[in-house]
């Protein structure tokens, strides 16, 4: 009777059972951060895409009753998703500004007594016409379009 040994190489089929695979630190780690990069490259590609994609930004347009705002007056809107302020000057001229700072995103603060914008985080100052007068901002508000049909103003027409 002689008796023969095999050798088995890790996974090979024998007799119908399969030998366990070991899982190895290194291939864990592998696995892991090929995840990780994966899902890492997508973000950054979905990014991408939403910043060089058209009207990826804008919503749908807003529309206010003229009769809402008095000649001076503002009214208060959510465009896109950032907060919004329709100014009604005296002569009756209209301009649409986001009320989001362009330095860090906070919140700014329209003072109609000044005719400005105050962003109480950097103490960033803009004019009625959403230009810097002075802080740490980089650029003006974002200024929207505004359209007048028949008694309703629209923000954002295209």
């Amino acid at each position: 009777m002689g008796e023969q040994s095999a050798q088995i190489t890790p996974g090979e089929k024998t007799g119908g059972l399969s030998l366990p695979v070991q899982a190895t630190r290194r291939g864990i780690l592998k696995g892991v951060l090929g995840a990780i990069s994966a899902f890492g490259l997508g973000s950054l590609l979905y990014a991408a895409y939403r910043f060089l994609a058209p009207g990826a930004g804008g919503g749908a347009p807003v529309e206010i009753a003229l009769s809402e705002i008095s000649a001076g007056g503002t009214a208060f809107f959510q465009y896109g998703g950032s907060p919004g302020i329709l100014l009604r000057g005296e002569d009756g001229t209209l301009k649409a500004f986001s009320l989001v700072c362009t330095h860090l995103a906070c919140s700014v603060i329209w003072s109609g007594d000044k005719k400005e914008f105050y962003c109480p985080c950097h103490d960033g100052i803009f004019d009625g016409e959403g230009k810097v007068l002075s802080g740490p901002p980089p650029a003006p508000l974002e200024r929207w379009k505004v359209e007048l049909q028949g008694d309703k103003v629209i923000i954002g027409a295209v």
